[in-house]
C-alpha cells in the first residue's frame, strides 16, 4: 500500500489486540454504531477502495473479514441509501454470528450487544421507510441463529455465552412480531429463555424480555400469560423511565380489558394517557358497543401501530354484551324477571347497546349462545319459547375465572 490510512490502520491494530486478548469491552469501544462515531469514520475512511490489505495482519480470518465488513459499512455510511446500507449491516451481522460461534465464552458479548440494536435499528428504520417486511424477516433469521448459539453454550452460566440469551430472545420477539410470517415461527426458540434465570441477567434485560413476550403472548390470545409478563415489565421498569412504563401500559390495559378489568382514571392521569383509554373504559364498563367502537375507530393508528386494534375490536364486543345483560337483571333483581328474560328485552337492550335497530333475533340469540357456550354467562337458552333461564346461584361468574387459549403443553 503506497498510502495507508492512519485511521483504518490503527482501527485494525487495536481491534486485533484486544481480539488476542479476548478484551471483550476494548472491542465494543471500536465497533460502534452510533450515528456520530459513523460519520467520523465515514469522513476518516473515504479515501480507502480496500480494506482487504488492512486486516491481513488478522490472527483470525473470520475477525479479518468482520473488521473489514465494519470498516466498509462505516465508509458507505453516509451515501449509500437505506436498503444498501441495511443490506451491509447484515453482512456485518453475519460475519459476527460466524465469528460469534467460533469463540468460548462470554467474551464477546458486548459486541453482540452492539451489533444486534443496529441491526434491529437498522430493520426499523428500513422497514418504515421501504415499506418491505422482508427486512424483519432477515434481522429475525440472524438473531434466532445467535440465539441458539447462546443457549447451545453448555459452560456454566456465570462463564458462557448464555449470558446474552435473554437480551437477544427479546429483540428475537420484537423482530418476529414485525415479519410476514406467524410469530411462532422465529419466537418458539425465544421461549426457552425463560426457564434461565440468576444475576448474570440484568434487571434490564428481564424487563425488556417480559416485554415483548408478554406482547407476543398477547397477538397468540394467550391472554393471562400476556397479562402476567406485562405487569411484571410494568412493575420492573423503574418509575423515572416513564416513556417506557406508558408504552408497557398501553398493551397491558388491552390484555387486562379482554379479561374485564379496567384502568382506573387515578392511573390513566398518573401515566397521562391518551384520553381515548377513558372512553373505552367508561363504554365498556356501560355495555356501550356502539360508544366503544366509535371510540376505538377514532383512534385507529394509535392501536394499529400496537398491533392492539383488532384485539380490542374482536375480543371485548361479547363481554360488553355480557355488562348490557348483566345491567338488565340488576334492574330486575328481586323479581322473576330477573331470572328469565325474554329475548324481546334483549333485543331492545342490544339494539339500543350497538345503535342498531336493525338487529334481528336470530343475531341476538347468537350472541347469548356464544356467551352461554363460553360460560360468560350460566344459563340455558329456551328457543322456541324466547326465553333466557339464567342460574339462580352465579349468573355471570368473574370474566377471569373463565378459561381463555394457553400454550400447549410439549
Amino acid at each position: 500500500m503506497d498510502d495507508v490510512n492512519p485511521v483504518a490502520s490503527a482501527f485494525v491494530n487495536a481491534a486485533q489486540e484486544a481480539f488476542m486478548f479476548e478484551n471483550g469491552p476494548a472491542l465494543a469501544k471500536l465497533f460502534v454504531f452510533g450515528d456520530e462515531t459513523l460519520a467520523v469514520l465515514s469522513s476518516r475512511l473515504a479515501a480507502v477502495d480496500d480494506f482487504e490489505p488492512y486486516v491481513v495482519v488478522a490472527s483470525d480470518a473470520i475477525f479479518g473479514q468482520f473488521t473489514a465488513a465494519y470498516l466498509r459499512y462505516a465508509r458507505d455510511r453516509r451515501r449509500a441509501g437505506a436498503e444498501d446500507g441495511h443490506r451491509q449491516l447484515c453482512r456485518v451481522a453475519e460475519l459476527f454470528v460466524a465469528l460469534l460461534g467460533r469463540s468460548q465464552g462470554p467474551w464477546l458479548l458486548p459486541v453482540l450487544r452492539a451489533v444486534v440494536l443496529a441491526l434491529c435499528g437498522s430493520a426499523q428504520a428500513t422497514g418504515a421507510q421501504t415499506g418491505d417486511s422482508a427486512v424483519f424477516t432477515q434481522a429475525a433469521s440472524l438473531l434466532l441463529r445467535i440465539l441458539i448459539d447462546l443457549l447451545g453454550d453448555s459452560c456454566p452460566l456465570e462463564s458462557s455465552k448464555r449470558a446474552g440469551a435473554v437480551f437477544v430472545a427479546a429483540l428475537l420477539l420484537r423482530m418476529s412480531l414485525r415479519t410476514s410470517a406467524a410469530p411462532g415461527a422465529y419466537a418458539s426458540k425465544a421461549l426457552e429463555v425463560r426457564s434461565l434465570a440468576g444475576p448474570a441477567f440484568s434487571r434490564r434485560d428481564r424487563t425488556s424480555y417480559s416485554y415483548w413476550l408478554g406482547r407476543y403472548y398477547l397477538v397468540c390470545y394467550y391472554v393471562d400469560l400476556a397479562r402476567e409478563q406485562l405487569e411484571y415489565a410494568f412493575n420492573a421498569c423503574p418509575a423515572w423511565h416513564y416513556r417506557n412504563k406508558r408504552a408497557i401500559l398501553r398493551h397491558l390495559i388491552a390484555a387486562n380489558m379482554i379479561r374485564g378489568r379496567l384502568p382506573t382514571q387515578r392511573l390513566l392521569a398518573k401515566y397521562d394517557m391518551e384520553p381515548v383509554y377513558a372512553e373505552l373504559a367508561r363504554c365498556f364498563r356501560r355495555g356501550n358497543v356502539a360508544g366503544f367502537e366509535r371510540a376505538l375507530v377514532g383512534s385507529m393508528e394509535l392501536f394499529r401501530v400496537q398491533g392492539n386494534f383488532l384485539l380490542l375490536l374482536e375480543r371485548t364486543k361479547l363481554l360488553m354484551f355480557r355488562n348490557v345483560l348483566q345491567r338488565m337483571c340488576r334492574i330486575h333483581a328481586g323479581s322473576e324477571r330477573g331470572k328469565i328474560v325474554a329475548y324481546r328485552d334483549i333485543l331492545t337492550a342490544f339494539q339500543v347497546a350497538t345503535q342498531n335497530p336493525a338487529m334481528d333475533t336470530l343475531e341476538m340469540e347468537s350472541i347469548l349462545a356464544s356467551l352461554v357456550s363460553q360460560k360468560l354467562v350460566l344459563g340455558y337458552l329456551f328457543h322456541h319459547q324466547r326465553l333466557l333461564n339464567l342460574s339462580r346461584k352465579m349468573a355471570f361468574p368473574a370474566i377471569a375465572r373463565v378459561g381463555v387459549a394457553a400454550p400447549r403443553k410439549a
